[in-house]
């Protein structure tokens, strides 16, 4: 026998030796203990009948025709919104820097150069990272605001808070240096200024010259081109005159030539010696003719091409006019502007040099403020639930690292409860944003619950019905603590119209899979189910359009103790 065995042996012994010693005092103690076991068995057995009372009772209801309001009923399920809790926090490196100030000094022509910003820290956002060391939270949870939700590992939480504080000091840095840097740019405002005003002096004389100088040049091109013009025309007419003599002097050298060779040189040697030297002269007159004429038609080429060449730099020369026009207007406009307005000139540089100290100051005060806001959103390294309700999902995990805004957990926020549902380009009237709503959920058929339209999207069309229909949003109103994401429900859009119809209480339709059946009790008291289609309805009652007819018994089923 073992040593419990023992021990409950000698317990045995002790209780027997006790009762004999003690027989009244046992008697009334046993006594008790019967009385308490006989409450627990009576009570076993009251319980279970009373569990076995608990069964399905049944209504019945007769299809009714008769006025209905008229109601749009569309089938949708429930979503409970969600409210996701981040690091809340920003614990991204500093990247504000050197501001510079300045103008290129051309008399205010650029008020102020692009002030350019350099990144100032050596780390990157990568290694700005909290890590978990243990969660505390799990889904399904009830938490509220103050809560612990996570511890953080404490040497990540001590360099993160170390970077912070000097991008607190370098932020200080740079709003000393832009408030040194103000004067400076002022001062270069003020010069700019003074250039600026003394525009209305000359600049309509700056203007004239510079367009004078454009006319000139235009002006000495086509000068040039008519001169040139000129001269074509007179080698031409030359040219011209030269060759109208050619053949002339061409008849006179062959009849000079005619008249040597029929004189007798060694009889007539005086009437040659006429008849040779008229003919040198006549062939010389007709050499100097045909040289002229080839020297002519040389310049007439030559002059050609330079007219032709004259003629681009006159093209040229109005081109350039038309562009220096241009420039010209442009400039006597900018300066133009820079003196009419050489007052605002001078505000607006001092108000962006004045904006940059208050933007450096402001990147001074972030810098202050993530600081403040990581000591006060981490306590004791641990992060704080921000927020009430249920956990639906929590995002993080031991040895998981966070950055700004990462996904902490998800609760459930019944302030946004919907639902979303398909309504036809005909019914849309009722269901305008404002308008109030019903909502039946199939899980708690005795509640009816109010809704609002708080959203209608974009019209959609089905090119296989030929129907167009918007998506409506109702949001619930109420206790929705016992609602969850997926229940089926059905939305009516209540209309200020009546109709006579079929209709039946809502309770009496079952829906499923987007078929809506009720069960019918026929003349033999049998009991069948049978496919409607549905209508509007006005929240309690529904239209029924095909599946049952008047004075038709419908049965209601629920579940009693």
């Amino acid at each position: 026998m073992s040593a419990k065995d023992n021990r409950f042996v000698n317990a045995i012994k002790r209780i027997k030796s006790w009762t004999l010693n003690n027989k009244k005092i046992a008697t009334i103690l046993y006594s008790m203990v019967a009385i308490c076991l006989i409450g627990v068995i009576v009570l076993t057995v009251v319980l279970k009948n009373v569990s076995k009372t608990k069964q399905k009772v049944y209504r019945e209801e007769a299809a009714v025709f008769g006025e209905l309001t008229v109601g749009v009923s569309v089938d949708g399920s429930i979503d409970v919104g969600t409210t996701t809790q981040t690091l809340d926090i920003d614990i991204s490196e500093y990247t504000g820097g050197n501001t510079s100030f300045g103008g290129d000094g051309a008399g205010g022509m650029d008020m102020m150069k692009m002030f350019q910003g350099s990144d100032s820290s050596s780390d990157s956002d990568d290694e700005r990272v909290l890590e978990v060391e243990e969660v505390y939270v799990s889904v399904g949870q009830q938490i509220s605001e103050g809560d612990k939700i996570a511890r953080l590992d404490s040497d990540s939480v001590t360099s993160i808070r170390s970077k912070l504080v000097e991008d607190a000091a370098s932020a200080k840095n740079t709003y000393d240096q832009t408030v040194a840097e103000k004067s400076t740019t002022d001062l270069s405002a003020d010069n700019d200024y003074s250039i600026n005003s003394m525009y209305g002096t000359y600049v309509q004389s700056e203007y004239d010259a510079s367009v004078q100088k454009l006319q000139t040049a235009v002006d000495d091109a086509a000068e040039s081109l008519e001169e040139a013009n000129e001269t074509l025309t007179e080698y031409q007419e030359t040219l011209s005159k030269d060759q109208e003599q050619l053949p002339k002097l061409q008849e006179l050298v062959k009849n000079a030539e005619y008249s040597v060779s029929n004189i007798d040189r060694e009889t007539q040697l005086y009437g040659w010696l006429d008849a040779e030297n008229y003919r040198e002269e006549a062939q010389d007159l007709l050499d100097s003719c045909e040289d002229e004429i080839e020297e002519l038609q040389d310049k007439i080429t030559e002059q050609e091409t330079k007219i032709t060449e004259l003629t681009i730099e006159l093209g040229e020369a109005k081109k350039s006019y038309e562009l220096g026009v241009i420039d010209a207007k442009a400039t006597y406009d900018t300066h133009t502007l820079y003196y009419d307005n050489s007052q605002e000139i001078l505000d607006v540089t001092k108000l962006q040099s004045s904006l940059m100290v208050e933007m450096a100051e402001d990147d001074l005060n972030e810098a202050n403020d993530k600081l403040a806001e990581f000591d006060t959103y981490i306590v004791d390294n641990e992060i704080i639930s921000g927020h009430n309700g249920v956990i639906s999902e929590v995002d993080i995990s031991a040895g998981d690292e966070l950055y700004s805004d990462s996904n902490i957990l998800v609760i459930n926020d019944y302030d946004e409860v919907t639902v979303t549902v398909d309504v036809e380009e005909d019914d849309i009237a009722s269901a305008q944003l404002g308008a109030e709503a019903i909502v039946n959920i199939d899980a708690f058929p005795d509640t009816v619950f109010e809704a609002t339209v708080t959203d209608i999207g974009d019209a959609n069309y089905d090119s296989s019905t030929g129907i167009t229909s918007y998506e409506v949003t109702v949001t619930l109103t109420g206790d929705l603590s016992e609602l969850y994401t997926g229940m089926t429900a059905n939305v009516t859009f209540i209309t200020a119209d009546t109709k006579e119809v079929i209709y039946i209480p809502n309770r009496a339709v079952t829906r499923q899979d987007g078929v809506s059946t009720v069960k019918v009790k026929d003349t033999n008291g049998k009991v069948k189910t049978v496919e409607v289609v549905t209508g509007f309805s006005d929240g309690t009652n529904v239209e029924v359009k095909s599946g049952i007819s008047e004075g038709d018994i419908v049965i209601i089923e629920s579940s009693v103790n």
